[in-house]
């Protein structure tokens, strides 16, 4: 996955935390588990085939999207 793709999807992912009032000290646990699913938005929803697939992203994906509500 690209770097620049993977920075801001670790950003986007704390921000979402912070604006569903994540308490702070459990924010970069959150971004680490679920940067890749905001890696997959910003890049429309396709996966690079040099790229591992996530494991279980179905159930991350949805851990995100309970998240942004």
């Amino acid at each position: 996955m690209n770097r620049n793709i993977e920075e801001r999807a670790r950003a986007l992912c704390a921000v979402d935390a912070r604006m569903a009032a994540v308490p702070n000290s459990q924010i970069p646990a959150l971004v680490e588990r679920l940067w890749p699913v905001a890696a997959l938005e910003i890049s429309g929803g396709l996966m690079q085939p040099d790229v591992p697939q996530v494991p279980d992203l179905p159930r991350l994906a949805a851990e995100y999207e309970r998240l942004k509500r």
